[in-house]
């Protein structure tokens, strides 16, 4: 070998070596680095350990395998907060960035089969927002993009029930920047794109109903939710011997929703949360109150005013509800089975749903009573009214009496007869009084009062009844006889409830009145 050559190959082998220790050194005290920082330069009550760190110098990739966050409580007695992953893997960390710009940045950082558990109720140490970070956490954290796989999450209570909880989490997150110093923007995390899944999302919404989902999907600002169920916990039966005053027994089944352009944005101390569109496709309610509980003689609010006190705006520019079906029932007697009121067919456009513009909040539906009679709803209102204005109107076309008989043999004792063609009304209101006016068109109509066994006619009641009652409003030069609305609110009851009592105020005017319009 020349005495050239020989040179050339110590040389080499010398860079080889130098590189290698390069390497060996970066190595080390990267890794001296991480776990420092994970050890020593967190706060006091966030704990971190893994089984092992694998780094990859050349390619910029970090790995932590097992790793185990826990956020303890402010005497660090209890655990608040604790996720648990299979591992965290970080890739291609920017090195130019990071040496010269002192900026953190990494093209992919995934989370892998991560299992987070919350305790809502346990406090933490006080956090301070007027800390500053220092180095490389000072400036914005990049990630190019941001993923997790199969992730399970549990939310819990001291008493160890679950509030909330999800299945299968599969988050993809890309164009992701994290603010550290951010002391303006309520989240201090942004992306650009976004897709979420999960599977078996339940929600504990008090003592007595839950929030069931089979599937959800987010891509970017468009959802999509599968198999909805929000139900009381306990059957009928159970629901009764548990409550003190009425409460509902509800059971609410939607097949799907699909929300397209929902955002969110700060205004002050509240969250803006703004959807173009929100559809409900094909709800099924069932509504079922035992009236022979004590009733409930707390304060009903006008949804008006429930808007108005939410803790968040909101701005849904157009719900739809299609094909929707509701059942109500009520329990008068203790051996009488109640019958069903349905409303099916539903379908219902609310326009402007929101609390904090100066604007009108409009709902138009329109249903078929028993299956049978077309019927028309409709209301306005604004939210910035505290006076909870209202204006609502309808009208009912051919009632089918024969599909209605059965609930009003069960609930009000009685059967009708005869033919009601068509039904208009308008109310204007606020949260304590009504006015309004009704027009009826009607042939031969008369009633039955039922004996308390229903198996009979009680002829004496039914007599005096239909005296009073105008058979038909032939008589009037428009075929319609007229009733005035003059109602006062009782406020422990629903709008529904007054809503009713006005059309009903109007109704027995109009039958019984002189029913002529009022000039």
């Amino acid at each position: 070998m020349t005495k050239k050559k020989s040179n050339i190959l110590k040389i080499t082998i010398a860079t080889i070596v130098l590189c290698l220790t390069a390497l060996l050194g970066t190595y080390l005290y990267a890794k001296h680095t991480i776990t420092q920082h994970l050890q020593y330069n967190l706060p006091p009550h966030i704990k971190v350990s893994y089984n092992s760190i694998n780094i990859n110098i050349l390619l910029g990739n970090i790995t932590l395998n097992n790793i185990v966050f826990k956020e303890l409580t402010k005497d660090s007695s209890k655990i608040k907060t604790l996720l648990k992953a299979q591992k965290i893997a970080v890739k291609n960390i920017g090195y130019t960035n990071l040496l010269i710009h002192k900026k953190l940045g990494a093209n992919k950082l995934t989370i892998y089969n991560p299992k987070l558990t919350h305790n809502t109720q346990l406090n933490t140490a006080e956090k301070s927002n007027k800390t500053k970070k220092h180095g490389i956490l000072a400036k914005p954290i990049t990630i190019a993009e941001f993923k997790t796989t199969n992730g399970t999450v549990n939310f819990m209570t001291n008493k160890i029930d679950t509030t909330a909880a999800a299945k299968r989490i599969f988050i993809s997150l890309k164009g992701v920047t994290i603010n550290t110093n951010s002391t303006s923007n309520k989240l201090p995390i942004t992306y650009k794109n976004s897709s979420i899944s999960a599977q078996k999302l339940r929600a504990n919404l008090g003592q007595f109903e839950e929030l069931l989902v089979d599937e959800l999907d987010v891509k970017n600002e468009s959802f999509t939710v599968k198999n909805l169920l929000l139900n009381t916990k306990y059957t009928k039966k159970e629901l009764s011997q548990k409550i003190k005053t009425e409460r509902d027994y509800v059971k609410l089944k939607v097949p799907s929703i699909h929300i397209n352009n929902c955002n969110y944005s700060f205004a002050g101390n509240k969250v803006l949360i703004g959807i173009a569109n929100f559809t409900i496709h094909k709800p099924n309610l069932e509504v079922y109150r035992d009236k022979l509980i004590a009733d409930d003689f707390s304060y009903k609010p006008m949804y008006s005013k429930m808007l108005r006190d939410l803790p968040f705006n909101l701005a849904i520019t157009r719900l739809i509800i299609n094909q929707g079906k509701i059942a109500y029932q009520e329990k008068l007697e203790q051996n009488i089975t109640p019958e069903k009121l349905t409303f099916t067919n539903l379908n219902a456009t609310i326009s402007n749903l929101q609390n904090h513009k100066n604007i009108k909040t409009v709902v138009h539906t329109n249903s078929l009573l028993m299956g049978k009679t077309p019927l028309e709803l409709n209301w306005s209102f604004n939210t910035l009214k505290k006076t909870d204005f209202f204006k609502a109107w309808g009208n009912f076309k051919n009632l089918d009496i024969p599909s209605i008989n059965p609930f009003l043999n069960t609930n009000l004792r009685v059967k009708a007869e005869g033919d009601m063609q068509r039904m208009y009304f308008t109310v204007s209101g606020n949260k304590q009084t009504a006015l309004g006016d009704l027009k009826i068109n009607y042939n031969n109509f008369k009633f039955k009062v039922l004996k308390k066994d229903r198996l009979g006619v009680n002829k004496l009641l039914t007599k005096l009844g239909n005296l009073l009652i105008k058979k038909d409003s032939r008589q009037n030069p428009t075929n319609f006889r007229y009733g005035e609305i003059e109602v006062e609110r009782n406020t422990t009851k629903s709008f529904f409830n007054y809503l009713w009592i006005n059309i009903n105020n109007g109704l027995l005017d109009a039958l019984t009145g002189k029913g002529t319009k009022k000039e």
